[in-house]
């Protein structure tokens, strides 16, 4: 009887063969999971790591720049985050007109508005090269553009090098290359020609890799070393709150006209600009003292803004430091205005409505590859013949 309790003890220890082979099938999955998640880490590490950690600040100005923009958007700011508001409510407002009426129009669809503390601080650059102001051509068509992000740089870094992978599996239509030890892509793809590279917190774009590399080659230059003249007319004349500044210069480092950007509470864009002594603006013309003159030379530093939209303060021009003149002004109502714009451009593109300008004034024309020359406008709609 002790001999068959002790058979009995012992069988009930036993594993079940079935449990057995799913505790393995377990650990099997838990192994395969574990390398899964150590893989996707290093293959994202690899995506997303800074190329050259460490390494200074470039000063995106090379100093042959005929035109230049900046927007800085810093999330404190009251009037940027007034603005965002007013954008929330114009698409709400748009939502319930269109959908008036429908059996849509009572479903409470969830709303997440836009705050400016998910992409902010957020600073955007761009600049066209020297530009001739008799002839109204540039000289050049070099352009670069710098963005400096402070949320998301992972990701941001990750798509970057996904689509340098891409784009360079063809090698007649994209070539990486390494510049003072940054990885440089440049596309060359029908007429879209363009390169691009990310240092650190920024990503930078330029019209080809020539000119990516001379913004490389004055990273260790002080920031005022390429425009000190247009560098110093802006310290003269910056807004407090300034959100935005730009400059436009027919002589390269001999000043020019410089404008300081601020958005206020009011759903205003305040500005201020100023000219150097003797500065040609627009064609060869210089900064005179009316109103309207100023509202001209105000609206080469805001495309997309009719001259009617543009208040000038005063009478115009007034006297400033050492010969220069200035002026200020506003423009009203800029949520709606830029709502405007936008829901305008939208509609073109939709319809196929080319442009009233085929060239906006704050890009350089194509060039001609017969002749390495500005070339003219053309349309789609009028192929150009042989040669």
């Amino acid at each position: 009887m002790s001999g068959d309790g002790s058979e009995e003890r012992s069988g009930a220890l036993r594993p079940d063969p079935v449990w057995r082979f799913v505790v393995g099938c377990a650990l099997v999955l838990a192994a395969l999971a574990a390398l899964v998640v150590v893989g996707a880490l290093l293959i994202g590490w690899r995506l997303a790591r800074d190329q050259a950690p460490g390494r200074p600040l470039e000063t995106f100005l090379v100093g042959d720049e005929g035109r230049y923009w900046c927007i800085d958007l810093k999330p404190q700011d009251a009037g940027l985050a007034a603005l965002f508001a007013r954008f929330d409510e114009i698409n709400d407002a748009t939502r319930r007109r269109v959908l008036r009426g429908t059996f849509l129009e009572s479903i409470p669809f969830p709303q997440r508005g836009t705050r400016l503390d998910e992409f902010a601080p957020f600073t955007l650059e761009f600049s066209t090269a020297s530009f001739d102001g008799a002839a109204g051509w540039p000289l050049s068509t070099d352009w670069a553009a710098r963005g400096t992000f402070s949320h998301g740089l992972f990701r941001m870094r990750a798509a970057f090098r996904v689509m340098r992978f891409v784009l360079s599996r063809n090698a007649t239509k994209g070539v990486t290359q390494e510049i003072d030890g940054i990885a440089v892509t440049e596309i060359h793809d029908n007429r879209l020609r363009f390169a691009f590279a990310t240092v650190g917190n920024r990503v930078l774009v330029a019209s080809d890799a020539a000119r990516l590399k001379a913004v490389f080659q004055v990273a260790q230059a002080p920031p005022t070393a390429a425009v000190p003249k247009v560098v110093a007319l802006h310290d003269a004349i910056r807004l407090p709150g300034e959100d935005a500044w730009a400059f436009y210069s027919n002589r390269g480092q001999d000043g020019g006209a410089v404008a300081s950007f601020d958005v206020n509470e009011r759903d205003e864009l305040a500005f201020r600009v100023v000219a150097s002594s003797g500065s040609a603006i627009e064609g060869g013309g210089d900064f005179a003292g009316t109103p309207s003159d100023c509202s001209l030379v105000v609206s080469r530093f805001l495309p997309g803004v009719p001259v009617g939209a543009i208040t000038i303060d005063g009478d115009g021009v007034r006297a400033g430091d050492g010969g220069s003149k200035e002026c200020s002004g506003r423009v009203v109502q800029l949520s709606t205005r830029f709502a405007e714009l936008v829901s305008r451009i939208t509609e073109m593109r939709r319809s196929g409505t080319p442009f009233a300008s085929p060239i906006p004034p704050f890009l350089p024309p194509p060039v001609d590859p017969r002749s390495g020359t500005a070339a003219g406008p053309t349309h789609e709609e009028i192929p150009t013949p042989r040669r």
